[in-house]
């Protein structure tokens, strides 16, 4: 049975590893016309052996049913002046869309849904951990005016940990309301969603095993100090169920299994932050 919108999943990772294969294929032009051999030999700014804290704003590069705002602490080793290990921790402030709150609202009074499937990618992320390796092939500095210059690593990021996550239903309501509204909440005022306190769509929660990648750019401010920029990519498997019957829930009955391949949820964000280096 096709999901009631269709499923739209993104094909994130080709995009990801695309941004990298550019990264990688503008270094070697950069390496030869912006990248100062001297200053590769002997760095001005030197990382290696050498703690590190960080603070992150992650803000959402995509949006389809769920946008996240995400904020995050790190701490790092540099074991060399191309290696380190970094551990993340943070919270994500996510909601629905507006596409998903317009799908929400128009989707109880269509009868020819009755029995149907949950769409993807619905899952936000809260709380979450990971521990990653980073490395930092490139080191260089931009001529920014005839007597500034601006030094940078460019590096990739991969690890993984765990997150909490949660899920709201844009199709299950245990309590319709209004279905000609397509109302599943007990809003005092009838257009105004904000005026609930209480909503009846179905949610779920769960932790889960999640994979981050990212790619960035990070420039010395001084010795102790940096401005950092990613792109970065948090994944982890999606869960929703197929076959629903409607009436059957809403009558508080059961309904419907667990998709059989429910494939990968990308959550991608531009990444702006603050390194202060020990």
């Amino acid at each position: 049975m096709d999901a009631p919108y269709g499923h739209m999943t993104p094909r994130i990772p080709i995009r990801f590893v695309s941004l990298v294969l550019v990264l990688t294929a503008l270094s070697a032009p950069a390496q030869q016309q912006v990248l100062d051999p001297a200053a590769v030999r002997h760095r001005l700014f030197s990382p290696g052996e050498r703690l590190e804290l960080s603070l992150a704003v992650g803000l959402p590069a995509r949006e389809y049913l769920t946008g996240h705002y995400n904020l995050n602490v790190g701490l790092a080793y540099n074991f060399f002046q191309t290696l380190a290990l970094e551990a993340r921790g943070g919270y994500a402030l996510s909601r629905h869309t507006g596409l998903a709150r317009s799908l929400s609202e128009s989707f109880l009074n269509r009868e020819d849904k009755r029995i149907t499937d949950e769409l993807e990618d619905l899952w936000e992320m809260g709380a979450h951990g990971v521990v990653g390796a980073r490395w930092a092939p490139i080191y260089g500095k931009l001529s920014l005016l005839s007597d500034a210059t601006a030094h940078f690593q460019a590096y990739l990021w991969a690890g993984g940990g765990l997150a909490s996550l949660r899920r709201e239903s844009i199709i299950q309501c245990s309590q319709v309301v209004d279905r000609a509204r397509g109302i599943c909440d007990n809003r005092t005022q009838v257009d105004d969603a904000s005026t609930a306190t209480q909503s009846y769509w179905r949610t779920e929660s769960r932790v889960a095993p999640v994979v981050s990648a990212a790619v960035g750019l990070r420039f010395f401010l001084s010795q102790r100090h940096a401005l950092r920029f990613e792109l970065r990519d948090w994944i982890f498997q999606d869960q929703y169920r197929v076959n629903l019957d409607r009436e059957l829930w809403e009558a508080g009955q059961e309904s419907g299994e667990p998709a059989p391949s429910p494939g990968l949820s990308h959550l991608v964000q531009f990444d702006l932050g603050y390194t202060f280096l020990f």
